[in-house]
């Protein structure tokens, strides 16, 4: 009896450590379909490099390379104002002063900016007073802004050797760090999780369809019939080659956006890597059904366009939507307006419940889909 048992579990380990095989076979084979297909290079990866700088370049900020510093000084010394014309040199700083009598982070949320360094009173006189130790400045800072941590950056390197510049022994100046939340996001902010969608749209969508499509003329569904790889097998191998398209393509939109428009890497958090699997679900399921339901090969390819067209269109890749109730009720219809929530949710807002209920209602959507489309999935029944 205990024999039997142990015969079982060997079994099931040996079906298991074969599943694998042949699902990353089918996925080493997909490598090699893909290099050999310009097309689909194009369509899965150049395609939403051009819509990342295209889009970037006509509604970013033209002033990329420039960010803004609000300075109030209630100091007001001539060891204060050396501080300032320090940072007043930094060449990809724009240095304001802000009079005394306003709050700075009324001020900062009011006129959309991020940062903000405050000067205290008698500041040089304590600096100077070799007794009272290091003394602080405070620099507020938009948590959710990637410009405002790049001025930070700066201005505690300033600051720095401003304070070396003084003293070589110890520095005398120190930064302390306040947070405030702003409502402003910068175009190329609220762009790059949308251009994540449309990656993960195309890749999941279009991507599968294109390979059923070629599947299906040539034969190979009836040729897999033959073979011992089941539907869930070939389904979970496509999803895990989409999923590593996506996440290639997604590594080279941040990296386009970091060097043409400044976009933060610190924007690429954890959830992100979830949302692209989800996503991914999501869409190769669509994909997969599509392919399925329509039977003429030829038109399958058509119908995806159909489908993923409305889609890029009505949520919200390009402008905010939620100003316009007609639009936000219908991209409730669309899965990639959940998508493209987590993301922006995960990325700019980190509003984490609201990016994970995002995250549950595609992963329902991608779940059902994926379902379906692998019981209608009948290889046996495919033509040359």
């Amino acid at each position: 009896m205990i024999n039997e048992y142990l015969q079982k579990i060997v079994n099931f380990f040996i079906h298991l450590k074969n599943s694998f095989r042949r699902i990353f076979n089918h996925i080493g084979a997909s490598i090699r379909l893909f290099v050999r297909s310009p097309a689909s290079i194009f369509l899965l990866i150049i395609y939403p490099m051009i819509l990342l700088l295209l889009f970037g370049s006509i509604y970013a900020n033209e002033d990329v390379f420039t960010f803004h510093l609000e300075v109030q000084d209630f100091d007001d010394t001539q060891f204060s104002e050396g501080l300032i014309q320090d940072l007043d040199n930094q060449d990809i700083l724009e240095v304001h002063q802000l009079a005394t009598n306003i709050d700075p982070k009324i001020y900062l949320q009011e006129n959309s900016l991020h940062s903000c360094l405050v000067i205290p009173v008698n500041w040089t006189a304590s600096s100077y007073d070799i007794g009272s130790g290091t003394t602080n400045v405070t620099l507020i800072l938009d948590p959710n802004s990637n410009n405002a941590r790049r001025v930070a950056d700066i201005v505690i390197k300033t600051v720095k050797d401003y304070s070396l510049a003084i003293s070589d022994e110890e520095p005398l100046i120190g930064i302390i760090e306040e947070n405030f939340v702003s409502d402003a996001v910068s175009y190329i902010d609220f762009f790059i999780p949308g251009i994540i969608g449309v990656i993960i749209m195309n890749t999941g969508i279009l991507g599968v369809i294109n390979r059923q499509v070629f599947f299906k003329s040539t034969g190979l569904f009836r040729k897999l019939a033959t073979t011992p790889i089941t539907r869930w097998e070939y389904a979970t191998a496509e999803i895990g080659w989409q999923y590593i398209i996506a996440f290639i393509t997604t590594l080279l939109a941040i990296l386009l956006a970091w060097i043409v428009f400044s976009f933060s890497w610190a924007s690429f958090d954890e959830l992100v890597p979830l949302i692209l699997f989800v996503g991914v679900l999501v869409f190769s399921g669509i994909g997969l059904l599509i392919s399925q339901l329509v039977r003429n090969p030829n038109n399958a390819l058509a119908i995806g366009y159909l489908v993923t067209l409305p889609m890029f269109f009505l949520s919200g890749i390009f402008f905010d939507i939620s100003g316009i109730p007609a639009l936000v009720v219908i991209s409730k219809f669309s899965p990639l307006t959940y998508i493209v929530e987590a993301l922006r949710n995960s990325m700019i807002n980190r509003n984490f419940n609201y990016a994970w209920a995002n995250i549950g209602i595609a992963f329902a959507i991608g779940i059902t889909a994926l379902v379906v489309g692998v019981f209608l999935t009948k290889w046996d029944s495919d033509k040359k």
